[in-house]
């Protein structure tokens, strides 16, 4: 079918709009039919979505050869581009330039049973992946060798099968690559839910085997022995197999005996209610996300903590945080401090990425200043898409508006400073008096630091 300019959306946002319409099935097996239906109708939107994505890069990558752009910089920042199309982090969206790309371009057999639903787009994601270190004709081949398999594995038995027929394809490239991919050895974190942190760490096979084997063994040995006691906890209580691998993982990495003697620094912001009295709104950890208010308590309560205070202003209304100003062209310790309190993460919208630079919104040669309204917290990977050709972004200290170069815009307000609750409209209660001779409290935030087990910083709204 043949759509004139701008219908194909306007379909696509009708046919979206009718499923959110769609009265429910009268029988388990329609419930069913449907259910299977649905998913073969997001993998087609995911082969649609990688067709529009591959042909995009198409475009922009001719328009740009043809102003003169060089090579190496044609098609900057475009997977950015589609991670905001998406609701996604800028990495995510690079990863979706790829996948789209090397779907249409090398995997005609992935990429059909994508589009005929045969296969989820995780499943496509893994055959891209495992092939991306193939020369096209190989990575063709492999398509062509997993083709009848494709929709009867799962994830990770279709990727080793993958994995063996590369290898078997190019054995000598095979090799280059795992020594590539040792090189991108590394450590990364994220939070759980319960106030916990996945630690997780990209080594190679052999050494994740034999560190999780040593770990097994020697919990099982514990458990079998009876050496179960945590000697953090003065109850006594048990611990199971997997408790004791984790402590023995702390252990083994800090030399410490117990989680909570390993050096650290950790910024956590909270109210004042719940630092000096009974107020339960939960603490927030920078970069983070929540924690249990008595959770923080218990931290800043260990003997052997040391602890600093720092106060900061907010406005009573909006509880964003006050700035502060400077004449000098970096920004100083204390107004980076600030940002990062404020920002928590990156501050493009859909990227969770934790904060590396301070950046100036509008940039120094162009006049801005270093200043709390032209900051703002950014990984390194935004910062440097923000300086390509079409970028724009337009802030202040409480919103931020990224335009792209084909137009869009996307807007992300700054989160308020949590408070248990707001300070009351004087002209709520019938006895007030009059809002000029009642203004509203002001809100004061303090930053508690902590050093040596943990080092806090912690603001509180009076």
């Amino acid at each position: 079918m043949t759509y004139e300019a701008g219908s194909a959306v306007a379909d696509i946002t009708h046919a979206r709009d009718a499923l959110g319409m769609l009265e429910l099935a009268e029988t388990d097996a329609e419930s069913i039919d449907r259910l299977q239906a649905l998913e073969e109708l997001k993998a087609a939107c995911a082969a649609a979505q990688a067709r529009e994505t591959a042909a995009l890069q198409a475009r922009r990558r001719q328009a740009e050869a043809d102003r003169g752009v060089p090579a190496a910089r044609r098609c900057n920042g475009l997977g950015a581009e589609v991670g905001l199309a998406r609701g996604d982090s800028p990495a995510r969206g690079a990863r979706h330039l790829r996948v789209a790309c090397a779907l249409v371009e090398g995997l005609p057999n992935t990429m059909q049973a994508l589009q005929s639903g045969g296969i989820h787009e995780e499943h496509a994601q893994i055959v891209v992946k495992e092939t991306s270190w193939l020369a096209a004709d190989h990575r063709r081949q492999v398509d062509a060798l997993i083709a009848d398999r494709l929709g009867t594995l799962g994830p990770r038995k279709l990727a080793t099968a993958v994995q063996g027929y590369a290898q078997e394809l190019d054995q000598l490239t095979a090799v280059e690559q795992r020594e590539r991919a040792e090189s991108e050895r590394r450590v990364s974190m994220r939070p759980a839910p319960g106030g916990m942190a996945y630690l997780s760490a990209l080594v190679p096979m052999q050494q994740a085997v034999g560190i999780y084997a040593g770990l097994r063994r020697d919990a099982t040995n514990m458990v079998g022995t009876g050496e179960t006691a945590d000697p953090a906890d003065p109850s006594g209580q048990p611990r199971t197999r997997d408790q004791i691998m984790a402590d023995l993982l702390v252990q083994r990495l800090t030399g410490q005996a117990t989680a909570r003697a390993v050096p650290a620094e950790v910024h956590v912001v909270m109210t004042d209610e719940a630092l000096f009295g009974d107020g339960d709104t939960p603490a927030w950890l920078i970069g983070q996300g929540p924690i249990p208010a008595s959770t923080a308590l218990q931290w800043i309560a260990d003997p052997e903590a040391e602890m600093f205070l720092r106060r900061v202003f907010t406005r009573p209304k909006e509880r964003q945080l006050v700035g502060l100003e400077s004449r000098s062209r970096s920004f100083p310790p204390g107004l980076r401090r600030m940002v990062a309190l404020r920002d928590d993460t990156c501050r493009t919208p859909y990227c969770d990425a934790a904060i590396q630079d301070i950046d100036h919104i509008l940039a120094v040669k162009d006049g801005g200043t270093t200043s709390w309204s032209n900051a703002q917290g950014l990984c390194g990977a935004c910062n440097q898409i923000k300086e390509n050709t079409g970028w724009r972004h337009e802030a202040t200290a409480d919103q931020l508006t990224v335009t792209t170069p084909t137009g869009h815009r996307y807007t992300t307000n700054t989160a308020p400073i949590r408070t248990a609750k707001d300070p009351p409209d004087p002209g709520s209660r019938p006895d007030a008096r009059p809002p000029e001779n009642n203004p509203p409290p002001i809100t004061l935030s303090s930053c508690a630091m902590m050093r040596n087990t943990i080092q806090y910083s912690i603001r509180v709204a009076a």
